[in-house]
């Protein structure tokens, strides 16, 4: 009921429009800077009526808020085209050339230094700037229908270099020149000698070894850490099919026992009837497999209260372990309750049962809640966008 109740307060919202027009003949124009309405309306006169659509443009600033406007963005951008420089007249760093003056409606256009030195995103070619270099830039700053500039005077300071970065530079220069000189031959000689350092080359080559060894080591622990994660996963599957096919196993066992069988007769007969399903083609099961590993052992002269006890450590399952020990108890002392033992065995791995489905059919209905708290935010993202965008 509540959700029904948001749910219908939401659609009353979406449904409804803001009003438009204000005692019978008045609309308000959007804020200077903000965007144009179109608004629907209807005409009606004694002659009839008629749906209309028109479009309201903004409010335009007046003569003295644009001179306010300029009086700001004059202070603004003598402030914040300098950057993380300190002063105009100590540039070591790139420049801030907005394009839209911070709370104003002022817009800026740049026109820079005639060297191509600055470049339009504020970078300084540094590589160019040897000595102080000093220029000026020109912000044109528009609003509406008015332009005004201000020019920006500034000096550049060269880029402080190591000895090494120096004397690079020199190599560079050296090298400039040894390719002009040799322009038309085949071949070119680098410097050897650069102010009195000497100088030896060799080819740069990329060593792929180091990636190569990470990325085997990563992909061994990927691998190692992928195996363990389904070799958990396929230990889980199987005890849960173990776990399933137990009260079966065990009702089977019964009546085999019951119609007179031996304990070991009545294991061959459930072994063979299996192998014969699987020459059908029907799927393994891990119970019948484990059990047809005993039978085997048996065969092969071990004895039946061993090859019993190996089941059960291998199944590695509490119920199993009970039930071997119920048949290795049999075998040593004998029973005379053993199948009304083995008939409370199956009634209880039953009622077991009973209880893991219904703790699976809780489980499911747990994981389906998420999906179902993610629907319905989604509809209701739905509604509140449909509710917002029609205001």
């Amino acid at each position: 009921m509540v959700v029904a109740g948001v749910l219908c307060a939401l659609f009353v919202i979406s449904s409804s429009k803001k009003h438009e027009i204000w005692h019978g003949n008045m609309m308000e124009r959007s804020e200077a800077g903000g965007r144009d309405k179109t608004i629907e309306m209807q005409i009606e006169t004694e002659d009839g009526k008629q749906d209309y659509t028109v479009k309201l443009p903004a409010r335009k600033l007046t003569k003295h808020e644009i001179k306010e406007q300029f009086a700001i963005a004059r202070e603004k951008v003598q402030k914040l085209y300098l950057g993380e420089n300190n002063s105009a007249d100590n540039i070591t760093s790139s420049l801030n050339l907005i394009e839209t003056v911070p709370d104003t409606m002022v817009q800026v256009a740049w026109q820079l230094d005639k060297e191509g030195l600055i470049t339009d995103n504020g970078e300084i070619v540094w590589a160019e700037i040897i000595k102080p270099y000093k220029t000026e830039i020109t912000a044109e700053l528009s609003c509406e229908d008015v332009q005004e500039s201000v020019v920006l005077e500034l000096t550049i300071q060269p880029p402080q270099r190591t000895k090494f970065e120096q004397w690079l530079q020199k190599w560079e220069a050296a090298f400039n020149k040894r390719l002009e000189d040799t322009a038309s031959d085949k071949r070119i000689f680098l410097p050897t000698r650069v102010e009195g350092r000497e100088i030896t080359y060799r080819d740069k080559t990329d060593s792929y070894l180091v990636p190569c060894v990470v990325g085997m080591i990563l992909a061994a622990i990927a691998g190692m850490l992928l195996y363990n994660s389904q070799m958990q996963q396929n230990v889980r599957k199987r005890d849960e099919e173990l776990c399933k096919d137990y009260p079966e196993m065990v009702e089977q066992f019964v009546l085999l026992v019951g119609a007179g069988m031996t304990i070991k007769s009545a294991w061959i007969k459930m072994t063979d009837d299996y192998q014969s399903g699987l020459d059908r083609k029907q799927a393994k099961r891990y119970l019948y497999e484990e059990m047809s590993v005993t039978e085997r052992e048996m065969q092969n002269g071990m004895g039946e209260e061993r090859a019993y006890e190996l089941f059960a450590k291998r199944t590695g399952i509490l119920c199993y372990m009970k039930f071997s020990a119920l048949l290795t108890q049999n075998l040593r002392k004998g029973s005379a309750d053993m199948l009304r033992l083995l008939e409370q065995e199956a009634q209880d791995a039953f009622q077991k049962r009973k209880e893991q489905a219904k703790e699976a059919g809780e489980k499911a209905g747990t994981k389906m809640l998420f999906p179902m708290m993610l629907m319905l935010l989604i509809v209701f993202v739905m509604i509140l966008y449909a509710a917002f965008r029609s205001m």
